[in-house]
């Protein structure tokens, strides 16, 4: 954990890097970052537009022409777009095969002109990893360097950090520079039992969640969001007014139950007249959280290596809180339980692009099923909305949406994502 406050920089380590091999956390452990990774994306993406390289509201396809029909929505997309997650495209594209992100974009086009349905609407947010995955693939043909040369040149050894890229990719095919992550299940006597889990990435994720670094580490990247220029370091390397669009909110629905509102990389957090900006990372096994109060100067950040580190991170911001640091974080209003019958017309399949779950409404409560088997029990609310209680994770707040013209249930949102509502056949 690292926090900067009133010009000076505190740090804690803690913990063991691996489970069972008693080597301990230290100041510069490299831990995953999740999709904490998504801030430096943008971050690269703007010092371009501040060089004139970039423009961040003319659709990409100037600089990427789309060669097939089913690119045409890519092409439409702009920076802005794809940085706030409005560009209106789908959360995931896995493509492990891949060998650069020219390959997984390429790839994604192709499935794109074969699988088009489920996609959100452009302009409403829907948190999309593919949509950093086309930034990256834009900086690549800006810079004419691969995204990961491009950020380790630009950004990151000028901030002087350590941050480095996750094995798994062409691109570093060196050991594994950060620990494995960690999750516990229930062993057969009822104990509980601690399983490790490998850090990694693939050359079509890396853009969107594949660095690892400290905490100190992303302290130095915070600093180039700071508005003091005394509490600023290396301002040179991007224009400050043009960073600020990292935090600057856009118009339309925004983020429900993930942050108060988004920017172009950074999310707003807290209570209006008190907002944050920042992000949430999570891989499997391992949770990374920035805030950073550009007025006053205020930085913290935590890194950990356990699945359970999102509720260490809750106790800690609210030790934070006691202490004078009244660290930003969403916490929207839960409405009252209500009964699972009221949701009844909310049965159905809904899909993001691949990502397909189904709500199962029954007497006793209503399921949504998730791919590989999984299940999730949702607590039905007020207003349509639902909650999601998991063994590892806090609540997360969903709801269902209904079409403003035939007032059918029309989407679902959770977790960021829009999810659209697949119609029966009649």
């Amino acid at each position: 954990m690292a926090v900067l406050h009133r010009g000076a920089l505190t740090t804690w380590a803690f913990g063991t890097e691996e489970y069972e091999t008693g080597r301990p956390v230290g100041d510069h452990s490299l831990f995953a970052y999740g999709s904490v990774t998504k801030a430096f994306t943008a971050a690269l993406l703007l010092q371009l537009v501040s060089d004139g390289d970039l423009d961040l509201d003319r659709p990409i396809g100037s600089r990427m022409p789309a060669r097939r029909p089913a690119a045409q929505g890519v092409s439409a997309a702009t920076p802005r777009m794809l940085l706030s997650h409005t560009a209106g495209l789908p959360s995931d594209h896995d493509d492990e095969r891949a060998r650069s992100l020219r390959d997984w974009y390429e790839g994604f086009l192709d499935r794109a002109g074969t699988h088009p349905a489920g996609w959100p609407a452009r302009g409403a947010f829907s948190y999309s990893n593919v949509g950093y995955g086309i930034a990256g693939r834009l900086i690549e043909t800006v810079t004419e360097l691969s995204w990961w040369e491009a950020l380790r040149s630009y950004l990151l050894e000028p901030l002087g950090t350590g941050v480095r890229l996750l094995g798994g990719t062409p691109l570093d095919p060196g050991p594994n520079p950060a620990p494995c992550g960690h999750r516990t299940r229930t062993g057969a006597d009822g104990n509980p039992v601690v399983h490790a889990v490998p850090a990694r990435t693939d050359a079509g994720s890396m853009a969107a969640g594949g660095l690892a670094g400290s905490a100190t580490d992303l302290v130095r990247f915070a600093r180039l969001h700071l508005a003091r220029p005394a509490d600023r370091d290396h301002a040179d390397l991007v224009d400050p007014d043009v960073l600020r669009e990292m935090g600057r909110p856009v118009p339309g629905p925004g983020p429900y139950g993930l942050a108060h509102s988004w920017g172009a990389g950074l999310g707003l957090f807290g209570r209006p007249g008190s907002l944050w900006l920042g992000h949430d990372g999570a891989l499997d096994g391992t949770t990374c959280h920035l805030r950073i109060r550009p007025d006053d100067g205020t930085v913290v950040a935590l890194t950990t290596n356990s699945a359970t580190g999102v509720r260490l991170w809750d106790a800690l911001v609210q030790r934070l809180r006691d202490g004078g640091i009244d660290v930003g974080v969403h916490e929207p209003e839960v409405p009252p339980a209500v009964s699972a019958a009221r949701f009844a017309e909310c049965a159905g399949t809904y899909r993001n692009g691949d990502l397909t779950v189904d709500v199962v409404v029954a007497s006793d409560g209503m399921t949504l099923r998730l791919p590989g088997g999984l299940s999730e029990h949702l607590v039905p609310r007020a207003g349509g909305v639902f909650s999601s209680v998991g063994t590892e994770f806090p609540a997360t707040l969903g709801r269902f949406v209904k079409d403003r013209t035939t007032g059918r249930i029309q989407a679902l949102q959770y977790s960021g994502r829009t999810l659209l509502r697949e119609l029966r056949p009649t």
